[in-house]
């Protein structure tokens, strides 16, 4: 059996004062609500505000999509909604497009005009709750354009619409879209982010550390990778956006992956507040509390969650849930427990909201803010994690910073190498997963049936002719004139904003293949990112 952390620092069986003696409290932890943040950002915690309570939809039409959300609703999902794009629209191609017929609605919500986002939040308020829609970066723009033009026809000034509708631009090496070149999505991320901070929009960037946690690394890669983040977008919007940093900061978030490791991740999280803190003070010369303050969200692991024994991913769940609850997180979502088959089906994600609601009414962690403070193992742990990954994050800025080390294959090669360890170690018994390679069971003794839920190719493709024919009613005029202007602004440089004129291209109910395809020819790329269709406007 070993006993070491997920990133090789080595487990004692008792912890005691001498772990802890070079701690000092006002420096290292604080009161809560006190800087380094280290015990969180509020005196009160979850008796101030509870975290939001929701789960992830996307699955089938728009419309299909709308019922889940407000069915979640019904379920008691509190103070907020989650959507995924899928893979069509994350590539920003349209629904149309020769490689989609079959894709749409697959994986998400099949987001690439403002009519899909229309019937997506058909009935479902604005405000009064955060709006948050995930996808790759290069939709960010998009996604931001929906916001903003269903609140202006709605009668809904934007800045009254809260949440997160764009993301990390860092995704696309690591494989979550091979759509759009790296390049163009920190440039359409970098404008919906300045755009946000100028219009005092309160809509987020999220900074994915799920991605690379979710990827195999381990608790200090991916707690130096999203700290190198944070520093990279920060860094940009004020060097190259003009952006002071108290308003550059307002912008990102973090979404953190927890696993079951349960102390670890619990460690990895205040770390990560401590670190940020420190960071904003020290190098960007923070002026204002908030400025520390990182926003952090909680997705729980869906690599843990196995295709085994799917039963016992409700324990996982249940454990994740509860790190993320105990360590104060700002909202959290749960993987179900038939991630590893499919979309979650209504049991499945019945069951996962009301993990957060156990948790939060029956447990007594929501009662007292950081429980686990002042514990020898956990401050000891959380002084290692934060020095391990200094010395990654040392690693990335010898490197010259997270893009110089994404462009010489130094992040991919590290989180490849440690994925390899983790499998190494499951398939020689030093890891245990209960159902995969402990206490398994054949899969004919299981009694409990996954109700998978899917989507048909035809109702994919019933997506695809819906799109056909729409496309064939619009008044192309304004879309015409729409495009014209975005692709003449996009040939001004990267540090032209395109938010207004996509803004205005989305209005016109432009799809997400025609915005980016306009703007991809402006920067003299291929309209469409496979060379299978045809720009259909004629552009000077």
């Amino acid at each position: 059996m070993k006993y070491a952390t997920d990133y090789g620092y080595e487990i004692k069986p008792v912890y005691g004062p001498g772990d802890v003696a070079d701690m000092e409290y006002e420096r290292d932890l604080g009161d809560p609500g006190s800087f380094p943040y280290t015990r969180g950002y509020h005196e009160n915690g979850y008796r101030s505000r509870m975290w939001t309570q929701r789960m992830t939809a996307g699955l089938g039409s728009s419309s299909d999509a709308n019922k889940v959300l407000k069915k979640y609703r019904e379920m008691g999902q509190i103070g907020g909604m989650c959507v995924i794009h899928d893979r069509v629209s994350s590539s920003c191609i349209d629904a149309d497009h020769p490689l989609a017929k079959r894709e749409n609605g697959v994986l998400g919500w099949p987001g690439s005009s403002l009519l899909e986002f229309e019937e997506l939040m058909q009935d479902i308020p604005l405000t009064g709750q955060s709006i948050t829609v995930l996808g790759c970066s290069a939709p960010s723009t998009l996604r931001l354009a929906y916001v903003v033009a269903l609140a202006e026809k709605r009668g809904i000034d934007p800045t009254e619409v809260h949440g997160s509708v764009f993301e990390s631009p860092f995704g696309n090496p690591f494989g979550q879209t091979d759509a759009q070149p790296f390049d163009l999505n920190m440039k359409l991320f970098l404008d919906a982010a300045e755009y946000v901070a100028r219009n005092k929009i309160r809509m987020r960037g999220g900074l994915v550390g799920q991605h690379f946690q979710e990827s195999g690394g381990n608790n200090a890669q991916a707690l130096a990778i999203e700290l190198s983040m944070l520093k990279e977008i920060c860094g940009r919007l004020v060097d190259e956006r003009g952006l002071e940093f108290e308003d550059a900061v307002r912008v990102p978030y973090q979404l953190v992956s927890i696993g079951s490791r349960f102390f670890e991740e619990v460690a990895k999280v205040r770390a990560l507040r401590r670190m940020w803190a420190r960071m904003a003070k020290e190098h960007f010369g923070a002026k204002t509390e908030k400025a520390c303050q990182l926003l952090i969200a909680v997705h729980t692991s869906g690599r843990t969650m196995t295709y085994q024994q799917p039963l016992n991913n409700v324990a996982r769940c249940a454990i994740q849930t509860l790190a993320g609850a105990m360590v104060g997180c700002t909202a959290l979502d749960n993987a179900t427990l038939d991630n590893a088959y499919a979309e979650p089906s209504a049991l499945a994600a019945r069951m996962s909201l009301n993990t957060q609601h156990i948790v939060a009414s029956e447990t007594g962690v929501a009662d007292v803010v950081d429980p686990l403070a002042g514990s020898y193992f956990v401050e000891s742990l959380t002084n290692e994690v934060e020095a391990a990954a200094y010395r990654i994050l040392e690693e990335i800025d010898d490197l010259g910073g997270l893009v110089a080390a994404i462009e010489k294959g130094h992040i991919e090669a590290m989180l490849k190498q440690e994925a390899n360890i983790k499998f190494r170690e499951l398939n020689e018994g030093e890891r245990l997963v209960v159902g995969v390679n402990h206490l398994e069971i054949e899969p004919e003794e299981d009694e409990f049936q996954i109700p998978v839920q899917e989507v048909e190719a035809s109702d994919s493709e019933a997506i695809a002719r819906r799109m056909i024919d729409w496309k064939k009613t619009r008044d192309m005029a304004p879309i015409k004139a729409g495009v014209a202007k975005l692709h003449a602004d996009a040939k001004k440089g990267d540090k032209f904003n395109l938010m207004p004129a996509i803004i205005e291209a989305v209005k016109a109910y432009g799809t997400a293949g025609e915005i980016i395809g306009v703007i991809r020819l402006a920067r003299g790329l291929n309209y469409d990112p496979f060379e299978m269709i045809q720009c259909p406007f004629e552009l000077n």
